[in-house]
């Protein structure tokens, strides 16, 4: 493993890789006078706390942020945009700071309550698509937003009967919580958000797809309301347990798959369900022999918490999963997962023979002591799988990235430092200070780079944006 660490000189320490893939890229961040070294961005929005949730890359090769700003005595959702070398684009959000912030910057508030940003999609044509929820009335409410490529809202998506302005969703499914964990973007511009929504004492798995206007398709899970949510949404109960779906990719022939987890005799296990373009779940995919109806894969890893983060799709149709399970003793890990098309477990990917802990075709890997958070995936073209998250060393977080080869083992060349720090090649950890340091999420920037996307704590100990760029060659 390699470790990145700013000391308080500002300089990167000896032990970072200064070449070589996982290294930082000096050409991102240059000069920006924000106390990090070339390769890192960070961004204060004002004197509270500001993080990014999560990141996507435009067709013209910006990079877009979601995340949340601390305003007023309650939480904003903040968009921002960056050019290729890490500045904010002054094109987005252009208004003289008319919303407090500047410009590059987007400030969005629903109401009086918290607005959380949880999931964001880039369309082609440069409009920008956010989920999260809204805290009104003490309940938790959808919300999904569409940009135009200006950063302004898009007056054709959605409309204001529903107490939002035009460019805003929001969905309330019942006087229990509901919130938007992942978002897509289908080729025909129809929008399938996941999550969860609160059915009685517990949280079931929701998916829902809205036309490219905003509207519901009422095509998709069409039933006339049995599961308890009108057309247009579906609810899935797995159980007595919480449900919640954390991500969503979306296969050519319209499939969609969902990674998530199910609460089950006081653990969680992750789960992956697959719906055909109607909504139903698809009963080719998936046994029931795991306690789950066809259509959904349940795991159960060991005694602890198993959760599924997020999912990408290989060419092949193979299924790639991350997220995180809690190790024997006590703490948790990176898992990573593929499955086959048909939603069993693929033994070519980390066959150990269960030396990790893990069944073949899964993968474990503990950074270190502390416990080890996955946030987001995404696959190279070469097939190589990288996983970001956070690491607790000591008393703080660290950002991390590992890199896994096509057949789930650690890429060494990733950060190599020859173990020097004690910890497998394979993975980048960094950290930009004293505080907790956090990657929420990552995109691939091209071919050669890769770029983080969360928070890091200032020296007057509020959280800032932080994108950090690594090279993959």
């Amino acid at each position: 493993m390699s470790t990145v660490a700013l000391g308080a000189a500002g300089v990167i320490a000896a032990s970072a890789a200064e070449k070589g893939p996982g290294a930082l890229d000096p050409t991102f961040g240059v000069g920006t006078d924000d106390g990090t070294p070339d390769g890192v961005v960070s961004t204060s929005l004002g004197a509270g706390n500001d993080e990014a949730s999560a990141i996507a890359r435009t067709a013209d090769g910006k990079l877009v942020v979601v995340g949340n700003r601390a305003a007023d005595g309650s939480k904003d959702i903040v968009i921002l945009r960056y050019k290729n070398d890490g500045t904010l684009d002054p094109a987005f959000g252009a208004d003289g700071d008319a919303d407090g912030t500047p410009d590059g910057v987007v400030d969005i508030s629903l109401g009086a309550g918290d607005d959380v940003a949880t999931a964001l999609a880039a369309e082609p044509d440069g409009h920008i698509v956010l989920a999260g929820y809204h805290v009104e009335g003490g309940s938790k409410n959808i919300f999904v937003i569409r940009l135009g490529a200006d950063g302004k809202l898009d007056p054709t998506f959605g409309t204001a009967s529903d107490g939002t302005p035009d460019g805003v969703v929001n969905v309330s499914l019942g006087d229990g919580d509901d919130i938007a964990r992942g978002v897509a973007v289908e080729p025909d511009g129809g929008i399938v958000v996941v999550g969860d929504t609160v059915k009685g004492t517990s949280s079931n798995i929701v998916v829902a797809r809205f036309k490219a206007d905003g509207t519901p398709d009422t095509g998709f899970g069409a039933d006339g309301g049995s599961d308890g949510t009108p057309d247009g949404f579906v609810s899935i109960d797995l159980g007595a347990g919480d449900d919640r779906a954390n991500g969503v990719a979306l296969q050519a022939d319209g499939k969609i798959v969902v990674v998530g987890s199910h609460q089950e005799a006081g653990s969680a296990n992750i789960v992956v369900a697959r719906l055909d373009a109607k909504g139903a779940l698809d009963a080719s995919f998936g046994t029931a022999a795991d306690g789950t109806p066809d259509g959904v894969v349940g795991v159960s890893l060991g005694d602890g918490d198993d959760t599924g983060t997020a999912v990408a799709l290989q060419p092949d149709g193979k299924i790639v999963v991350a997220g995180t399970t809690v190790a024997k003793d006590g703490s948790s890990n990176f898992v990573v997962a593929r499955l086959g098309a048909d939603g069993s477990a693929d033994a070519t990917f980390g066959a150990d023979g269960g030396s990790d802990g893990t069944p073949d075709g899964f993968v474990a890997t503990s950074l270190g002591e502390g416990d080890d958070v996955a946030t987001g995936l995404a696959l190279q073209p070469d097939g190589k799988i990288l996983v970001s998250g956070y690491h607790r060393d000591g008393g703080s977080l660290s950002m991390a990235v590992a890199r896994y080869d096509a057949n789930g083992a650690l890429d060494a060349a990733f950060g190599a430092d020859g173990g020097a720090d004690g910890t497998a090649d394979g993975v980048v950890n960094i950290s930009l200070g004293d505080g907790d340091d956090k990657a929420n999420g990552l995109v691939l920037d091209g071919d050669r780079l890769v770029v983080l996307a969360g928070s890091t704590v200032a020296e007057d100990g509020s959280s800032n944006i932080a994108l950090v760029r690594l090279t993959l060659e």
